[in-house]
């Protein structure tokens, strides 16, 4: 597919006009960087994704999101990302509404291309507690007042990179919270190395998630070698039936190690 960010941008910005926030907003409370002071190292930050551009259909199974994040959260996840991109990843806003009621402490990323602040809003509504902003998406101006924004109604943003350029427009809003996507997302390539080169130029009191790619247990492996505190990861578990039992057995091949 060539240049998906270009492709994807006419489709988020309709959605994104569509979205109607009528409801007071209650500043959330539940600090996303919490999850790094749990015992799992590196927290592991589960997908609920059931499609992508690069693979299309993932999960062949039959479980709802409230079931998969039951299945992630009992074995072993720090925390959950739910995917809400429709056309490409067959996602749903109304899968975090669920899996927040049904888990009311549980950590939730809204994963999505954002590029307005009423689907922040929509978020912290749904019950997001942290939401990804990437770079590579957005104008500098723009990420700043959404990063701002963010931030105000007492979400965490994940500044998402993936190259040193896009870095030190992240670093300028000095985050708490980084994630390095091995993805390219304008050829939907994938390069490992890639944290292993930005995560030097980031100040140590970054968290760091490294995103994408991450499937095996040497990779698991790698990624804990170069200091990322969390990983993001999805395709390797929602390709199973039981994703919460797939991410169970990387982080007990882990343990071997």
């Amino acid at each position: 597919m060539n240049n998906f960010i270009q492709t994807i941008k006419t489709s988020v910005r309709s959605r994104a006009d569509s979205i109607q926030i009528e409801a007071n907003l209650m500043l959330n409370t539940l600090n996303f960087c919490d999850i790094f002071q749990s015992s799992t190292i590196p927290a592991i930050i589960a997908e609920i994704k059931f499609a992508s551009p690069s693979r299309g259909r993932i999960y062949q199974g039959n479980l709802d999101p409230v079931t998969i994040a039951s299945d992630y959260l009992s074995h072993g996840a720090s925390a959950l990302s739910i995917l809400t991109e429709p056309e490409y990843f067959q996602g749903n806003i109304e899968s975090i509404r669920a899996v927040r009621q049904a888990y009311p402490e549980t950590h939730i990323l809204l994963k999505d291309f954002v590029l307005s602040k009423a689907q922040i809003a929509q978020g912290l509504l749904y019950g997001a507690n942290a939401v990804l902003l990437i770079v590579a998406f957005l104008n500098p101006k723009l990420l700043k007042s959404l990063y701002d924004y963010t931030l105000s109604l007492g979400l965490t943003p994940l500044i998402e990179v993936h190259d040193l350029a896009e870095l030190e427009i992240a670093l300028a809003l000095k985050p708490k919270l980084i994630g390095i996507n091995h993805r390219n997302l304008s050829t939907l390539t994938i390069d490992l190395d890639i944290s292993d080169t930005l995560i030097k130029s980031i100040p140590n009191d970054v968290f760091v998630i490294a995103e994408s790619g991450i499937e095996t247990k040497a990779d698991l492996n790698t990624m804990v070698s170069r200091g990322v505190d969390g990983c993001l990861i999805g395709s390797c578990f929602m390709k199973e039936t039981y994703p919460g039992h797939a991410l169970q057995q990387l982080l007990e091949d882990n343990d071997e190690n």
